[in-house]
């Protein structure tokens, strides 16, 4: 008989097994791709997946991103490649962000929508993400309590402060998140990682990138915001208040996520009602849907952006507002145009609006 696991290592596992039985009743068979930058949160996560996963016939593979942001970074990425062939993992990809990616006055942003795009691209070599693929990704708690503080900051509204989930499902116009993205440690502290790649004995890899002092910096030579906030603001809030907050932020979230769960569905129901053809382009009948509140009316503005082609990560609040402005004032015709080349036209005379991409000429 098997000795379970104890101590981190343990709850570990029982939470990428519970994620996993989850998953077998849904998409058997499902190949899993593992995110892995080599840190204590992903490889503690590949180490137990290496376990579990194959037991219960799904095909495991892994990718790590080189983001080129230092003269280290191609060397580090290979022996991530190597520690993951170690694993026992006998597919895994090397993926390399332009500098154009990586360069822009977000870097950090920019970074993560160019590692996103290349996760994707890879997993769509194996299937349908969301479907018969899934890229499963390290995130802990305290990344959790990071992505709504960061949120706050910014003054973002409750989608950005909810977080991330453990399970993003949604998938096609009738979501704004992306779909196939698993987070099993997501309800787990960054110690319990750390502490079982101990356990376990592998060299987790300690990022210089990660740091306030690294160098790696903002546009404007001050610290990337998420490791200000990680070592600095959050263990300064932590001796202020006698108390680590990162709990309080991570249940702030799922409390966040329920209530945007039910928002969202009944403006699903609202735009299923309104959408009046597709095709050409996503049109909407906007007359009874104008008395509801802007919160309602917003969202199906948003399905129907989506529809058309925009990417969920580049639409902005002041975009849905412009086209709440014309849809709700009826003035003008538009367009207003939005991210992905997309345009929203109101209907002269009428309660229509026309969401639309602009043909390539």
């Amino acid at each position: 008989m098997t000795r379970k696991p104890r101590g981190a290592r343990g709850r570990i596992e029982r939470a990428v097994l519970e994620q996993l039985k989850r998953l077998e009743k849904t998409h058997p068979q499902a190949t899993l791709l593992v995110a892995c930058s080599g840190g204590a949160d992903s490889l503690a996560l590949a180490a137990a997946l290496v376990r579990l996963a194959p037991a219960r016939d799904f095909k495991l593979v892994a990718a790590t991103v080189d983001h080129g942001w230092r003269t280290e970074s191609r060397a580090q990425a290979q022996k991530v490649q190597e520690l993951l062939t170690g694993l026992g993992y006998s597919q895994v990809e090397l993926l390399t962000l332009s500098p154009a990616q990586t360069a822009g006055k977000g870097k950090e942003g920019d970074a993560r929508k160019g590692r996103y795009l290349a996760l994707e691209a890879a997993a769509s070599r194996y299937g349908s993400l969301g479907k018969n693929v899934f890229i499963l990704l390290g995130h802990t708690r305290d990344d959790q309590a990071e992505t709504v503080l960061l949120g706050l900051i910014r003054g973002s509204g409750a989608r950005s402060i909810a977080g991330m989930r453990s399970w993003d499902e949604g998938a096609g116009e009738q979501s704004s998140r992306r779909a196939g993205y698993l987070r099993p440690l997501l309800k787990l502290p960054r110690r319990d990682t750390v502490a079982a790649c101990r356990e376990e004995g592998l060299p987790y890899i300690d990022d210089p990138s990660n740091y306030p002092d690294g160098p790696v910096r903002a546009a404007d030579g001050t610290a990337l915001r998420r490791s200000a906030l990680r070592y600095q603001a959050l263990p300064a809030l932590e001796k202020a208040l006698g108390v680590d907050p990162r709990p309080a932020l991570a249940r702030t979230a799922a409390l966040l996520q329920a209530d945007l769960d039910a928002l969202d569905a009944v403006a699903a129901d609202w735009y299923a009602q309104t959408l009046h053809k597709e095709g050409e382009a996503v049109t909407l009948e906007t007359k009874q849907l104008l008395s509801q509140p802007p919160a309602i009316r917003k969202r199906v503005w948003r399905l129907a952006a989506l529809a058309a082609g925009v990417r969920a990560s580049d639409l902005r609040k002041v975009q849905l507002d412009a086209v709440d402005f014309l849809a709700t004032q009826r003035r003008g015709t538009g367009p207003i145009q939005l991210p992905g080349k997309v345009n929203c036209t109101r209907e002269a005379g009428s309660y229509q609006l026309k969401f639309r991409a602009q043909l390539k000429g």
